[in-house]
C-alpha cells in the first residue's frame, strides 16, 4: 500500500510539472503571437504611406503580410494544441491528487487496523498471562 501511495505521489508531481510546462509554453506562444501582431500592424502602417503602396515595395510588403498571417495562423493552432495539453495534464493532475488522497486515507486506515489488532492481541495476551 505504501508503494502505491509513493508511486501515485510521484505521478502527481509529474503531471503537475507537465501542466506547468504547458502553461509556460502557452504563455510563450501568446507573447510570440503578440509580437507578430505588432509586426503586422507596423506593416499596415507602412502601407498607409502613399509611396510604399505601389511598385516593388508593394510586392515585398504583400509577401511580408502573407508570411506574418501564416505564422499567426500556425501560432493559433499551436495555442489550441497547448491549451488542450494544459487542460489534459491539469485534469490528470487533479485525478491523481484525488487518488493520492484516497490511497493515503486507505493507508492510514490500514495502519490503524494493524495497531488496533496489536492492542487487542496484547490485551488478550495479558489476560491469558494473568489468569495462569
Amino acid at each position: 500500500m505504501k508503494k502505491r501511495l509513493d508511486a501515485l505521489t510521484r505521478v502527481g508531481r509529474f503531471q503537475t510539472l507537465m501542466r506547468d510546462m504547458g502553461r509556460w509554453r502557452l504563455s510563450a506562444l501568446e507573447r510570440q503571437q503578440s509580437g507578430l501582431g505588432e509586426d503586422l500592424k507596423a506593416v499596415f502602417e507602412a502601407l498607409g504611406g502613399d509611396t510604399m503602396a505601389y511598385g516593388a515595395q508593394a510586392g515585398l510588403i504583400e509577401r511580408r503580410i502573407r508570411s506574418l498571417e501564416l505564422k499567426l495562423d500556425q501560432l493559433e493552432r499551436e495555442q489550441d494544441s497547448a491549451r488542450r495539453t494544459v487542460l489534459t495534464h491539469g485534469t490528470r493532475a487533479k485525478l491523481v491528487a484525488l487518488a493520492v488522497e484516497a490511497a493515503s486515507l486507505s493507508y492510514r486506515r490500514l495502519n490503524e487496523r494493524k495497531e488496533l489488532a496489536e492492542i487487542i492481541e496484547r490485551a488478550i495476551g495479558q489476560r491469558s498471562a494473568s489468569s495462569t
